[in-house]
């Protein structure tokens, strides 16, 4: 008879399960061909949470890439995470929290950085405009963290004013507003055309993005699922990574 502690794990394991998922979606180019694509893995936040890994350095880095660090951590998804500098070790352009340490400091004054996700809040994740935290005089406890930008979609509505020009992948993570999530990586794309994409009702099924924040991308953009196989690497070193695990792992 199966030991009732690993039963319950068991059980534990595939209820989280149910709540994520991996799913592409695609737009047609012309009649048949497929040309624009996005890898999106969905979770929420009563039975996920997020895990940043960093790098420490990207000349002589901890992990050596995306799939390396998620499969050294209880993650069943990941993503890059955000911008660096183009400085030896690579140092992030933002707040940085990894397992409930401040590893660098909320930045400002650039569209890279005009968005926070973390872990903390009412819904377990939260994502909020930098200039919201830095005004607080502490910022609120984090067990992970990741700041970038622009904001894509906020309050259901597409950003205005971004790039059209620049087509390049692109990664996000997006939330409904409650406790639904999800993150991704595009085929290029421009970021108005992302926003654009995100936008639509029904683009990614039957989840509505209220808000949508723009990670580090092209050369950079990197996805890795557990769940099917999935492994893209970047095309160059990064600094960060943003995983999913389940609230089961701890």
């Amino acid at each position: 008879m199966m030991n009732i502690f690993r039963l319950l794990a068991l059980l534990l394991c595939v209820s989280s399960l149910v709540h994520a998922e991996h799913r592409v979606f695609t737009k047609k180019d012309g009649f048949l061909s497929m040309k624009d694509k996005l890898n999106v893995y969905f979770f929420r936040s009563d039975t996920h949470r997020l895990l940043v890994r960093d790098e420490g350095s990207v000349k002589t880095p901890r992990y050596g890439s995306l799939d390396k660090a998620m499969r050294r951590s209880p993650c069943v998804a990941g993503v890059n995470g955000g911008f660096f500098g183009a400085d030896a070790a690579g140092t992030p352009l933002g707040l940085v929290v990894q397992d409930g340490k401040r590893l660098f400091p909320l930045a400002s004054g650039s569209f890279a950085v005009s968005g926070v996700v973390y872990s903390g809040g009412k819904n377990g994740l939260e994502l909020v405009r930098s200039s919201v935290l830095k005004r607080m005089k502490s910022l609120p406890t984090m067990q992970a963290a990741i700041q970038g930008g622009p904001f894509l979609v906020e309050n259901g509505t597409a950003v205005k004013g971004l790039n059209a020009e620049k087509s390049t992948y692109r990664t996000f993570i997006a939330t409904d507003g409650g406790k639904r999530w999800c993150i991704g990586v595009s085929s290029s794309l421009t970021l108005k055309e992302l926003a654009a994409w995100l936008s639509i009702p029904g683009a990614l099924g039957d989840f509505k993005v209220k808000t949508a924040l723009n990670l580090d991308g092209g050369s950079s953009s990197a996805f890795w699922c557990h769940e099917s196989g999935i492994s893209y690497p970047s095309f160059k070193q990064v600094r960060n990574y943003l995983g999913v695990a389940p609230l089961s792992g701890r």
